[in-house]
């Protein structure tokens, strides 16, 4: 059954992140309560990106949820709700930042370990539980990347190590693509050019930022 289906795909998103905050209040520098006011702040962001990739369900499938909405919302969300979302909450947190209601480096850096974590974690269910070799490449990635973060945290600035992380991350996910079928972000399967957005997106992010500390 569809709605089966996306129960257990719920279930092993809502683990996978529950390890990678964990993970994140265990092994941050943080005091305690800014630890804690952190974490929420993540989490609230969280649950906004679900609830945009639902809507993006929707509307990505407006016709088809009028008629019968149970059809729409009984099926797992695809790449293009995923998109859809992430590009949402783009603008959400470019409204909070020139507010000055959030700094993006400082999230987007928190949500490094966390995400890592997950993303990890996410990949071990898939190889012992649904017996997937696919996710190895993955595995070993992320695996590779978190000891890497753990190791240049208190050696790095947190903008140069955020830049490194992600474009490791979007070569070597582009290197995964032409090696296996498709590669996938939490079950998402991702188009290639999607790593080199990202990519560059943070780029010009770093550019700004140094540019702005300069003058």
């Amino acid at each position: 059954m569809p709605s089966a289906t996306v129960l257990t795909t719920i279930s092993i998103h809502v683990i996978s992140m529950s390890v990678g905050f964990i993970a994140y209040f265990l092994s941050s520098n943080l005091p305690i309560a800014e630890r804690k006011q952190v974490s929420q702040q993540m989490i609230s962001y969280l649950v906004n990106f679900v609830i945009f990739i639902w809507i993006g369900k929707i509307v990505l499938n407006l016709s088809l949820f009028i008629s019968d909405p149970i059809a729409v919302l009984a099926y797992p969300s695809n790449a293009q709700a995923f998109y859809f979302a992430l590009f949402l909450l783009a603008i959400q947190l470019w409204y909070k930042a020139k507010r000055s209601e959030v700094d993006i480096e400082i999230l987007l850096y928190c949500y490094v370990p966390v995400l890592l974590v997950a993303s990890f974690m996410y990949q071990f269910i898939e190889i012992i539980w649904k017996n997937n070799t696919l996710a190895w490449g993955d595995f070993i990635l992320l695996l590779i990347l978190l000891l890497t973060f753990l190791l240049l945290r208190d050696r790095l600035r947190k903008s140069t190590l955020l830049l490194c992380m992600v474009w490791v991350w979007a070569i070597v996910k582009l290197s995964i693509t032409w090696i296996m079928p498709f590669t996938t972000i939490f079950g998402y399967m991702i188009h290639p050019f999607f790593f080199i957005t990202v990519g560059l997106i943070f780029s010009i992010l770093f550019v700004f930022k140094r540019k702005k500390v300069s003058e």
